[in-house]
This record gives C-alpha cells, structure tokens and sequence, in this order.
C-alpha cells in the first residue's frame, strides 16, 4: 500500500490527483475501496498501484485511513453520557405511559433515522435526489437524535457540514434539558417562568 494526498479534486466529475512520492497518480471515486465520505482535496489517503482500461496508472482500492467509519469507544461512551437523563426521564415518565411502549417507539426512530442517513449517503455520489436536511431533523428532534449520532459517525454523513451540526446538538441539547428539568420537577422552568411574568408586571 502506497500513501498520498489529494492535491487535485473534481467533485463534479469524480476524479482527481493523489501525489505520492513526488509523482501525480490518477484517481477516481470509483477506485475507492470504502466509501465513508466524499474525497476532497488535502486528504490523506492510502491505496494501491494498478492500471486503468487504457493501461495507464492510477490509483485502486483507495481507503481514507483516519475517516473513522466506525464507533471509537470515546464516541459510545459519549453516547451514553448523553442518554442518562433522558432514560431516567423515560423511567419515570413510564408511570404514565408504558415503559415498554416508550422504549419499542424510541428504538424504532432511531432505527428509522439511521437508515434515512444511510439512504441520503448512498444517494450522494450520483446527485440523486437527497432527503431534505429539515426531514432528517424533524426525525432527529422527534426521538431519533441517538440514531443520527451513530449515523453520523459511521457513516461518515452530515458531520463536517456546520450549519447542519449546529441544528442537530441544539436538538440533543434541547433533550437534555428537558430530561433533566422534568427529573427536578420543573424547577428551571418554573423560575423562567416566575422572572417572565414578573419582567411583564414592571412593565
């Protein structure tokens, strides 16, 4: 395995140039061995030597080596630091509704949202019709947030967009904040609600 960077990219037309050794080697998106994101230029990549149809060389079964495209146990642990409140919120909140309902309707969005994910990624290389990005928040701020997570970080999909990454930690955040404010009782948002009306009453 030889190793390089992309020093020229055409993301329209999908191929570019990898320089290694101080040569310029040919490659296409197609000579990719593990597709966890789309190639651009500067990133570091790791392939082999071979031939195209006219017998030219260029790269093959190309592999981004620090793409990630799989859960590190940083990533799991912070998963699960982020879903503490929320199941303690659930666990209690199952006094009303059925702790098994809850947890099948959880797992089932989660589920749904990573494969929407996985959808939109396979569509990407072809500029197929892509699933609306307020689609998949809507599916994120509806339950499936810890699904868009683990899409997001095996699949490679949605994580260095900062517009996009911006939206989905305000919905976990949002989460977070509920599940803890419904464990105190409201406590936060009784006093927010206490200094609004009192802001109201001076005016």
């Amino acid at each position: 395995m030889l190793s390089g960077q992309i020093i020229e990219w055409n993301s329209d037309r999908g191929f570019g140039y990898v320089e290694s050794e101080g040569h310029r080697i040919f490659l296409h998106v197609r000579d990719f061995a593990k597709k966890h994101k789309m190639p651009e230029t500067g990133d570091r990549i790791t392939f082999e030597m071979g031939q195209d149809k006219q017998g030219r060389p260029c790269a093959k079964k190309a592999i981004h080596p620090r793409d990630g495209g799989r859960l590190t146990s940083e990533a799991i642990l912070f998963l699960c630091l982020l879903l503490i409140a929320p199941i303690f919120a659930l666990v209690r909140f199952s006094r009303v509704i059925s702790g098994g309902y809850l947890a099948c309707y959880f797992v089932a969005i989660s589920v749904a949202t990573y494969a929407v994910y996985a959808w939109d990624k396979n569509r990407a290389p072809g500029k197929k019709q892509r699933e609306p990005e307020f689609q998949m928040h809507l599916l994120e701020f509806l339950g499936g947030w810890p699904g868009a997570f683990v899409a997001q970080r095996y699949l490679r999909h949605k994580c260095t967009k900062l517009g996009y990454q911006i939206l989905f930690w305000l919905i976990v955040g949002l989460y977070q904040f509920v599940a803890i404010d419904y464990l105190r009782d409201w406590k936060t948002s009784g006093q927010a609600k206490h200094l609004f009306e009192e802001g109201s009453h001076v005016k």
